[in-house]
């Protein structure tokens, strides 16, 4: 069948697309780098350290200023703030507690050395201030070094029983 009316026809329009941008900026990144260092150590002597846990609070405070050689743009500023936070902890509690046990030990151990070397140095004192004594020497009551001897008592050359800072005792009759 045929049309007796106007046929239309498509118009013939070319469009061209031609999009055109700019952009400028610039980036700044930053960032907070955490380092969960090794745990805590407690050092005791005799070779005994022990871990535990621990727990680190970094604050931290970045900045940064863009600006630009045109004046017609603007200087940027931001300033960011915060704070990390770390928990270490062992996994293996009776680890700790054996370590606790030999700090224990330690310590005594310690004690006990700290005791001798007294007890040392005071029969060391007594046997110098023996000798010093039978010698029939003593150190003047008032002197710096009076007191060193004051509390040792032995027989000085005349049959007495003397002090070292030279108080005499009587003879047992």
């Amino acid at each position: 069948m045929t049309s007796s009316g106007k046929t239309q026809t498509a118009p013939s329009n070319t469009n061209i697309a031609g999009p055109s941008a700019s952009a400028s900026g610039s980036v700044t990144n930053q960032a907070v780098q955490v380092l969960q260092g090794p745990y805590s150590t407690n050092t005791y002597g005799g070779g005994v350290s022990c871990q535990g846990p621990t727990f680190s609070l970094s604050p931290f405070i970045l900045g940064n200023m863009n600006g630009s050689r045109d004046p017609a743009a603007f200087q940027t500023h931001s300033v960011n703030g915060g704070l990390s936070m770390g928990f270490n902890f062992p996994l293996d509690g009776s680890l700790q507690e054996l370590c606790k046990d030999r700090v224990r030990i330690e310590i005594a151990r310690q004690s006990a050395e700290t005791s001798k070397a007294r007890l040392d140095f005071e029969l060391v004192r007594a046997l110098k201030c023996l000798e010093f004594i039978k010698s029939g020497g003593f150190f003047h009551p008032e002197s710096l070094y009076g007191k060193i001897c004051a509390d040792i008592i032995g027989p000085s050359p005349n049959g007495y029983l003397m002090t070292g800072n030279g108080t005499v005792f009587p003879k047992n009759k």
